[in-house]
């Protein structure tokens, strides 16, 4: 699973033309958890457009304005294609989420768990997350949201969980967002772990409030 990211400046993402314009809405985090808002680039008319979105995926179909779905921050990329939560956004709209980093954390023991930060092997590098995004309107007006779509662990990931985020080399962020591709066999072969060389993981302390200390290395 993902359920906790970092993005702070964002300054290393760019699009065809030039560099992403971030929202005026965003606001650099340690700590990002699911319900909160992240920035989301889609397909634009000539560059990505970047928006900030609900992080946990409302489907167009949903009804219950008083409780909004649970536990659909991520996807998972085995059943994406078929699920109804998010199968019409795995057609039509996807997207890339960007972000510095995240966390996981592995069992230790019974009840233990040790938070590891998980980020760019490249000092100056950034990762995209494959991500899906729906418009939920209402009488009341209407929300844009995302999920990030997970798959099974790369060798760095499997001592530290089950699950890692899809994460999309820069060669294939523009056949992603294509709206256009829409062939499932096309699109699943995105969806596999990338090579461990492009991540580095080492611990960190609690993973609460906000700040730079919660990226501090610890022995």
């Amino acid at each position: 699973m993902c359920g906790r990211i970092v993005a702070r400046v964002l300054k290393k993402a760019w699009t065809k033309g030039g560099r992403i314009v971030i929202p005026p809405m965003f606001r650099p985090s340690y700590n990002i958890a699911p319900t909160q808002g992240i920035v989301v680039f889609r397909a634009g008319e000539r560059e990505w457009d970047a928006s900030i979105m609900r992080w946990g995926l409302v489907p167009s179909w949903w009804k219950d304005a008083a409780e909004l779905p649970g536990q659909t921050f991520n996807a998972r990329a085995e059943t994406v294609a078929e699920k109804p939560t998010f199968r019409a956004a795995f057609k039509r709209r996807r997207c890339l989420i960007p972000c510095d980093g995240f966390y996981e954390w592995k069992a230790t023991g019974a009840k233990a768990k040790q938070p590891y930060f998980i980020h760019p092997a490249d000092p100056e590098g950034i990762f995209h997350f494959a991500g899906l995004w729906e418009l939920w309107e209402t009488a009341d007006g209407a929300m844009e949201s995302c999920t990030i779509i997970t798959t099974e662990p790369n060798t760095l990931m499997a001592g530290i969980h089950n699950r890692m985020p899809v994460i999309l080399a820069p060669e294939a962020h523009e056949e992603w967002l294509d709206p256009g591709v829409q062939g499932g066999e096309r699109l699943a072969r995105l969806l596999l772990p990338c090579d461990a060389v492009e991540m580095a993981a080492y611990k960190v302390g609690p993973v609460k409030g906000d700040g730079e200390n919660l990226i501090k290395r610890i022995i």
